[in-house]
């Protein structure tokens, strides 16, 4: 059984979340314990709960002391959660933002879509491709036709006469 990144207690792995990935691949998963103090921490609008759950995380995090892929991790995320923590202290937080990701691209911005010219010249090209094809295979099913004639010559010649 194998143990949360931050709290070491045991977990299934097959089910739990990843909270980072180590250098040749190894991720660090969470608990589901941790990985909601994390989610209350990143999400909540409620400053008591935000600092309840950083205050857990930090706790966690002194008595089991984990690896410093794992801190460096948790201390990123709890640097932005406490940004964020103090934008909405002040009002200044825009609610709107959560559910956005930094690098989301729901949208293709439009001189990277497809245009009708692309479209067209695929399709010619497909074409060429299928035509191509077409000519290849006639002349492959010409040439081995001709060995396969050629052989069955041969045999008749030398072991029938």
């Amino acid at each position: 059984m194998n143990k949360c990144s931050i709290c070491k207690s045991e977990i299934d792995i097959t089910t739990a979340p990843i909270l980072t990935m180590g250098a040749y691949g190894n991720p660090r998963f969470l608990c589901d314990g941790c990985a909601s103090d994390i989610e209350e921490a990143t999400t909540s609008k409620d400053l008591a709960r935000i600092a309840d759950a950083m205050d857990r995380l930090s706790a966690k995090m002194s008595k089991t002391e984990p690896e410093e892929l794992v801190i460096n991790t948790l201390t990123e995320i709890m640097g932005s959660a406490a940004d964020r923590a103090k934008k909405i202290g002040e009002g200044s937080y825009d609610f709107a933002l959560d559910g956005v990701e930094e690098n989301s691209f729901d949208e293709i911005p439009e001189d990277m879509m497809e245009t009708e010219e692309d479209k067209e010249i695929e399709k010619i090209e497909e074409e060429k491709v299928k035509k191509f094809d077409k000519i290849f295979n006639i002349i492959s099913t010409v040439i081995f036709s001709a060995i396969g004639a050629y052989l069955i010559y041969v045999l008749v010649t030398n072991f029938f006469t």
